[in-house]
C-alpha cells in the first residue's frame, strides 16, 4: 500500500485582500481561550506544532489567524481541532474532546525577519464567538543551534563528595539568545532510563550540577546523549557520552532487640521492640525497603513473613490499629532505624527464632542478609 504525506498549509491566503477584520458577536466569560503550547519563533519551511485550551465552553474547532505587522486583514488562516487525530489525522491531537486543539502548522514564511500577530478564536454552534487570544510570534529563516562540546566524568563513584558536573558548550547562528534549552537523555541497552536538562550559565554555557543524590534509583553503564534546542524547535546534532554511574547496596548496621522472651500468661501476649540502623551511600532516600524473615523453631515461618520495618515515626497499637499502615513502633522518623514491635503469644511454640533481615534499593540493589536469634523460653514455674 502507498502511503502519501499530508502537508497542513494554509487554509486562505488573503495577503491581497484588504477586507477589513469582521465584526462578530462575542460573549464576555463565556468562552476563553488559554495558551497551552505556542512557539516564540516559527521557521520557514518548517513545521510548528500549536495547542491551545478552550475553557468555559464548546466548539467544533478553533480559528487561527495570523496577521503581518501593522496590517488588519490576515495572512494566513488555519484550523485546530480537538478530534484527537479522528478526523483530522496530521493535526496532532492526542486526545478528543479535552478541551486542547491542536494543529501541525507548516509555516510558508517570507523572506527575512518578520513579527507577526496570531489571533486565535472559537465559534460554537450558536454562532458565539470567544474572546481571542492573541500572541506575538518571530518569523525568521533559522538554523539548527551547534552543539560545540560536551564534558562528563567518566564514571560517578557511590555516594561521592561534593559536586560532579555536565557542561555543554552551544552555539546558534541567531544568538545564544535563540536557544531555548540543552537536554540529556540516558539510555541503557537501547532503552530511555532517566533524562534532565542543563542550566544557562554564561554566553553559550550549560551545565547540570549533581551531588550523590543523582545516583537514587541509578547504576550501571549509560549512554547520555546531550542535544540542543532553539526557540523555533531545531534541534542539534546529538554528543554522546559513556557514563558509569556507582550505587553501592544499602548496609545494615545496629541491631537492638531482646536475646531472649520468657512465653507469656494464658490469655496475655508480651511485645518488644525490634530495630535496626541503616545507611546508604545515596542517602535513606534510596532505600526503598526493610524486611524481617521470622523463623520458627519447627522450621516453618511466621504468617505474613517477611515483614516490613519502618522508619516513619509511628507508635504501636495492641490492638493493631494500623499495623497494615505502617504502625509497628518506630520511635522517631528520618533517623534511620527501622523499627518493628515483635509479637508472642501462650500459643507459640518454644525455643530459637532465626530473624533474617535485608534491605533493598531503588536500584535494585540488596543488601546482606543478617540473621538473628530470639529464644522464647517457658514461664519460671513450669
Amino acid at each position: 500500500m502507498k502511503r502519501y504525506a499530508l502537508l497542513i498549509i494554509p487554509l486562505s491566503l488573503l495577503g491581497y485582500c484588504s477586507r477589513e477584520l469582521p465584526q462578530q458577536n462575542t460573549v464576555a466569560g463565556l468562552m476563553t481561550i488559554q495558551k497551552h503550547i505556542l512557539p516564540e519563533v516559527v521557521n520557514p519551511g518548517a513545521t510548528s506544532f500549536v495547542s491551545v485550551l478552550l475553557a468555559n465552553g464548546t466548539a467544533d474547532s478553533v480559528r487561527l489567524e495570523i496577521f503581518r505587522q501593522s496590517e488588519t486583514s490576515p495572512f494566513a488562516s488555519y484550523g485546530l481541532f480537538d478530534d484527537g487525530g479522528n478526523i483530522h489525522p496530521d493535526d496532532g491531537d492526542q486526545v478528543a474532546y479535552d478541551g486542547y486543539f491542536s494543529q501541525n502548522i507548516l509555516w510558508p514564511g517570507e523572506g527575512g525577519a518578520s513579527i507577526y500577530r496570531w489571533r486565535f478564536v472559537a465559534t460554537d454552534v450558536s454562532g458565539q464567538v470567544s474572546e481571542p487570544l492573541e500572541a506575538t510570534v518571530a518569523s525568521r529563516k533559522n538554523s539548527p543551534p551547534v552543539l560545540l562540546a560536551v564534558q562528563a566524568p567518566d564514571s560517578l563513584p557511590s555516594g561521592f563528595a561534593g559536586e560532579l558536573q555536565f557542561v555543554a558548550h552551544v552555539s546558534d547562528s541567531n544568538g545564544t539568545e535563540d536557544i531555548a534549552t540543552v537536554k540529556y537523555a540516558a539510555y541503557q541497552e537501547n532503552a530511555l532510563n532517566f533524562e534532565g536538562s542543563l542550566e544557562y550559565v554564561s554566553d553559550g554555557v550549560y551545565v547540570a550540577k549533581m551531588n550523590r543524590l543523582f545516583a537514587i534509583g541509578k547504576k550501571g553503564a549509560y549512554d547520555l546523549q546531550f542535544k540542543a534546542y532553539d526557540k523555533s524547535g531545531g534541534q542539534s546534532e546529538i554528543i554522546s557520552k559513556q557514563v558509569t554511574i556507582g550505587n553501592a547496596a544499602p548496609q545494615l548496621l545496629d541491631f537492638v532487640h531482646a536475646d531472649s522472651v520468657q512465653l507469656p500468661e494464658e490469655g496475655k501476649m508480651v511485645a518488644f521492640l525490634i530495630t535496626v540502623r541503616l545507611d546508604d551511600d545515596q542517602t535513606l532516600a534510596d532505600v526503598k525497603e526493610v524486611k524481617l524473615e521470622w523463623k520458627k523453631p519447627d522450621g516453618t515461618y511466621s504468617l505474613n513473613s517477611p515483614f516490613d520495618l519502618y522508619d516513619n515515626g509511628l507508635p504501636w497499637n495492641d490492638d493493631f490499629q494500623g499495623w497494615d499502615n505502617g504502625w509497628r513502633g518506630d520511635e522517631k522518623a528520618g533517623d534511620g532505624i527501622y523499627s518493628i514491635t515483635g509479637i508472642f503469644d501462650p500459643a507459640q511454640p518454644l525455643g530459637n527464632y532465626e530473624l533474617t533481615f535485608y534491605a533493598r534499593d531503588f536500584a535494585g540493589n540488596s543488601s546482606e542478609r543478617i540473621t538473628r536469634v530470639i529464644a522464647l523460653h517457658p514461664r519460671e514455674g513450669n
